[in-house]
C-alpha cells in the first residue's frame, strides 16, 4: 500500500514551527528593548537627581568651630612679614576676597532699610569695606558698631575708615562673639552682616541667627549677604551654570581637600565660607518674616542677599 503524504499538514505544520521560533524570537527582541528603556530611564533618573542636587548641597565646615580659624588672619599677616612683600596683610587679604566680595556689599546697601534705623550694627566687619560704605550711606545721626571676633581685624577696619577720612565719633569697634553679643535686647535698629554666617558652624549658625533676633527692635530690618545654594527663582541659564560654580567650589572645599593649594597661594588664607540655604534657617526663627531677597555674585559663584524684619512676636 502506497501512503501518499499530507503535504498540506506537513507545510501547515512547518510554518506553525517556524512562526512559534519567530514569535519567541519577537517576544526576546521585546524583553530585550524594555529591559533597555528602562536601564535609560534609570540612568536618566539617577542623572537629573545628581544633576538637581549638584550646587544646592550643603556641605559641613572644615574647621571645628570659628575661634579656631581666627588665628589664620595673623598667620597670614606673620608670612606676609617674614616674606616682606608688603608691610600691612590685610590689604592682602581684602584684595584676595574684599575685591570680589563688593558687587554683593554694593547691592545688600540699595534698599529702604538704612533711612529710619538709628542704631546700626554690622556684625563680622572683617577688612572693613562694608562698613566703610555703611557710613557714607548713612547720615550723621546714625550710629554705626562695628563687631568682630578678631581684634586683629577691628584695628584694620579701624584703619580702613582713617584712610578714607571716614571716622567719626557716631561710629565704634567692639570686639565680641556673634553668638553672644554684649548688648540687651531690642537694642538696635539694623543689623547688617555679611559672609559671616557663610562660614560658621551649622550649631553656631543658629545660635548667631537667635542673637540678631534678640538685639533687633520690633519691626527693625537685617541685611544679610551670604553664598547660597538657593537657585530655584533665577533664569534657567544661570541656574545651571551657578549650580556648576558651586559643585566645583564644594568638591574643594568639602573636608578641605583644596587647602594646601590655597594656603601655598594665599599665604596661608583657605575659604572658610561655603554655599548655604540660609533662608531655611531663616524661616525656624519665632519672630524673623522674609520681606524680600536679590541674588549677587562673588566672583563667579552665587550669593543671595536676605532682607528680614524683625515681627512683634
Amino acid at each position: 500500500m502506497i501512503v501518499i503524504p499530507n503535504w498540506h499538514s506537513f507545510f501547515l505544520a512547518s510554518f506553525q514551527w517556524t512562526a512559534g521560533i519567530a514569535g519567541i524570537q519577537g517576544i526576546t527582541d521585546e524583553s530585550h528593548n524594555l529591559r533597555k528603556k528602562n536601564r535609560l530611564m534609570k540612568l536618566w533618573s539617577n542623572f537629573s537627581v545628581w544633576f538637581h542636587r549638584i550646587g544646592r548641597r550643603e556641605v559641613p565646615v572644615w574647621f571645628e568651630t570659628s575661634e579656631s580659624i581666627t588665628g589664620e588672619f595673623q598667620t597670614i599677616g606673620k608670612k606676609l612679614k617674614i616674606l616682606k612683600l608688603i608691610p600691612n596683610p590685610f590689604p592682602f587679604y581684602d584684595w584676595i576676597m574684599g575685591f570680589y566680595e563688593r558687587v554683593s556689599n554694593r547691592e545688600a546697601l540699595r534698599g529702604p532699610m538704612l533711612e529710619g534705623a538709628r542704631k546700626i550694627v554690622d556684625v563680622g566687619a572683617g577688612t572693613g569695606y562694608l562698613l566703610s560704605r555703611l557710613v557714607k550711606a548713612t547720615r550723621e545721626d546714625q550710629e554705626i558698631v562695628a563687631v568682630d571676633l578678631s581684634q586683629q581685624m577691628l584695628q584694620n577696619s579701624e584703619s580702613y575708615l582713617s584712610k578714607h577720612h571716614q571716622l567719626t565719633l557716631r561710629t565704634s569697634f567692639k570686639q565680641a562673639d556673634c553668638r553672644a553679643l554684649p548688648w540687651e535686647e531690642n537694642t538696635f535698629d539694623l543689623y547688617v552682616s555679611s559672609y559671616l554666617f557663610d562660614l560658621l558652624p551649622e550649631t553656631e549658625l543658629r545660635q548667631a541667627l537667635k542673637e540678631m533676633e534678640r538685639i533687633l527692635v520690633p519691626d527693625g530690618y537685617a541685611i544679610l549677604v551670604t553664598m547660597t545654594t538657593e537657585l530655584d527663582d533665577i533664569p534657567l541659564i544661570s541656574r545651571t551654570f551657578y549650580q556648576l560654580m558651586n559643585g566645583f567650589y564644594c568638591l574643594g572645599y568639602d573636608k578641605g581637600r583644596w587647602n594646601p593649594i590655597w594656603r601655598f597661594l594665599f599665604a596661608g588664607y583657605a575659604p572658610h565660607c561655603r554655599p548655604i540655604a540660609l533662608g531655611s534657617y531663616l524661616r525656624d526663627l519665632d519672630n524673623m518674616v522674609m520681606s524680600y531677597t536679590k541674588v549677587s555674585r562673588v566672583s563667579l559663584f552665587p550669593v543671595r542677599i536676605y532682607y528680614v524684619r524683625k515681627s512683634h512676636g
